[in-house]
């Protein structure tokens, strides 16, 4: 039974591969963006961190299931534990930065809808974040994946297994 949590930084197309990968393999998708933010009020809101694992729970202990996000919080850890396969998405950090860009200017113009409010600043920490992913954030998660899970690495349409 697959439980597939797809996993890379901003910009680097997770969202986009979970939802083709989920309609291929016919299975629900969970996206973390939805279970961080709150957005049933007249206003979003980041939900606590109490409420996010719960949610975060709710869906890993079911049987098969895709999920996508870039957080790595202790609210994740029981999709990480539950995961089968961890798929990360890693295209260049040039591509990861224009696609950021180039969501942003969409998600104003209204043309993309978004979970949350788009600011510049918001914009400049996703840049940030992104560039320096590989380096600070990609090895915390890897260290919570339990070593009976597969792990791939996704570059472009190319699927490799990942030491």
């Amino acid at each position: 039974m697959p439980r597939i949590h797809i996993i890379g930084a901003p910009g680097s197309g997770k969202t986009t591969y979970a939802k083709k990968l989920a309609k291929t393999l016919n299975l629900p998708l969970y996206h973390l963006d939805e279970i961080y933010h709150d957005n049933s009020g007249k206003y979003s809101r980041k939900r606590s961190e109490s409420e996010r694992t719960a949610m975060a729970q709710e869906f890993a202990i079911t049987q098969n299931w895709i999920s996508e996000g870039a957080s790595f919080s202790d609210w994740v850890n029981p999709v990480l534990k539950r995961a089968t396969e961890i798929h990360i998405v890693s295209p260049t950090r040039t591509t990861r930065i224009y696609r950021l860009i180039k969501r942003y200017i969409k998600r104003k113009l209204g043309i993309e809808h978004s979970t949350y409010k788009e600011t510049l600043h918001g914009l400049w920490n996703g840049i940030e974040w992104t560039w320096n992913y590989d380096r600070n954030t990609l090895p915390i998660i890897l260290k919570k994946i339990p070593n009976r899970t597969k792990i791939y690495k996704i570059r472009g349409n190319k699927i490799k297994k990942h030491i």
